[in-house]
């Protein structure tokens, strides 16, 4: 088989692939339930998705730590209250909440540095509102990696006091 440039069809790709910092309205295209490899505890994935740009939640809702775990059930409910969902507090079914608009804030989270020293930030959902909430559209600033200090690096004993 052979490949062209001129074979491509774009028509059903959207411009950005992954939804950046801000505020967005988004459908909830799919949701799972279950352990994203075997032994490990089940997490909620929530995709997310706004005029084409993905986001994937996940919420550890039964995170062996227990304050994350409090953090991944409380924006849940949220998504369950913005969402409209009959019974907020036993939500049921996970397919429920597949087709539902709502809104979300994402923000820069836990700063990284990658493999070739350049920096990032992991994104992160802060919070979720109704589809047609007022939201401001502020979000934090991200956060800066750690110093890294390469092992040939020198240091100055000089203490100035």
């Amino acid at each position: 088989m052979s490949f062209t440039f001129a074979d491509l069809d774009l028509s059903d790709i959207s411009e950005s692939s992954s939804l950046g910092v801000g505020v967005h309205v988004v459908e909830i295209t799919d949701a799972k339930f279950g352990p994203r490899n075997q032994g490990e505890r089940p997490v909620v994935e929530l995709e997310l998705n706004a005029s084409g740009a993905i986001f994937t939640d996940t919420l550890r809702v039964y995170s062996e730590s227990e304050a994350g775990a409090r953090i991944s059930r409380q924006r849940l409910k949220q998504y369950l209250v913005a969402i409209d969902h009959d019974d907020p507090n036993t939500p049921g079914d996970i397919n429920s909440m597949k087709g539902k608009r709502c809104k979300v804030k994402i923000e820069p989270g836990k700063a990284f540095v990658r493999d070739d020293g350049s920096t990032g930030n992991y994104k992160n959902v802060t919070a979720v509102f109704k589809p047609d909430a007022e939201v401001s559209d502020v979000v934090k600033p991200a956060a800066q990696p750690a110093l890294v200090i390469s092992s040939t690096s020198t240091f100055d004993d000089d203490i100035p006091f």
